[in-house]
């Protein structure tokens, strides 16, 4: 299918736009706009800017003026590009890869790009919100685990904010849905959902006590460049007769300085 640009409204309410490429995968988002104005002049802007020349900061390659494509190296140890306007602002981020070759080739999908459609998914947001919120979030079922007799719920509940590089502890407790017996020794993982939908990043993980209840360590951190928001959520995989479930997301502030 042809590239396209699709504008979208995050789990938070802020419009954001992703670039999708001929192949269908994700290769670039935005920040998040208080209006859908902002989101459409900001892609706009990147149509405009889409054919700007490539700095390369991971081997010290001279500096050049805005607009221009950035290309370097994150905490991860991922290779990532952004593509900033005339006046320095970013109006698009990639996605982490494996290679550099991997990263210019995601440039190129977005020089490409330059004349794609725009396609509004506000329209009928609540309908896709379903399908991903479906398709993410709630591990599919396998016909063993359709077999299992056992449903489960979580009671989570994380604080709404954290100083950046404080220790939080999130809390919660793994239940059975009918009697709200506590499940022991099952693996919680603390997730962070990317509201670009990209995948998922593991934040913690940890095992329940005897009584279901657990408690996970992490140093608070921002989650991605878009803002200092985390979108929570606590996940269990299932396990024997016990079937999958995760909680409902809720929203962390990481406070900077």
């Amino acid at each position: 299918m042809p590239a396209k640009y699709q504008v979208y409204k995050d789990m938070s309410g802020k419009f954001r736009f992703r670039l999708r490429a001929e192949n269908h995968k994700i290769v670039a988002v935005s920040e998040a706009y208080e209006q859908k104005a902002g989101v459409m002049n900001g892609v706009k802007s990147v149509q405009t800017n889409c054919q700007s020349k490539i700095e390369d900061k991971i081997i010290q390659a001279e500096k050049l003026t805005f607009p221009k494509y950035q290309i370097f190296v994150d905490e991860s140890s991922k290779f990532r590009f952004n593509l900033s306007a005339s006046n320095g602002e970013i109006i698009a981020a990639s996605e982490g890869y494996q290679t550099k070759q991997g990263c210019m080739s995601g440039i190129s999908a977005v020089q490409k790009s330059c004349n794609s459609e725009i396609e509004d998914l506000t329209i009928s947001q609540s309908e896709e919100e379903k399908v991903v919120e479906d398709s993410r979030m709630d591990p599919v079922p396998s016909e063993k685990e359709e077999a299992n007799s056992v449903t489960t719920k979580i009671d989570f509940n994380p604080p709404k904010t954290a100083a950046k590089g404080s220790a939080v502890v999130f809390k919660g407790k793994l239940l059975k849905s009918d009697t709200n017996e506590g499940i022991a020794n099952a693996r919680i993982d603390i997730m962070d959902a990317d509201r670009s939908f990209m995948k998922d990043d593991l934040m913690t993980t940890t095992i329940t006590g005897s009584d279901g209840s657990f408690n996970a360590n992490w140093i608070a951190k921002p989650m991605d460049w878009m803002d200092e928001t985390v979108e929570v959520y606590a996940v269990f995989k299932g396990k024997d007769e016990i079937k999958p479930t995760c909680s409902k997301k809720s929203i962390l502030t990481v406070i900077m300085g």
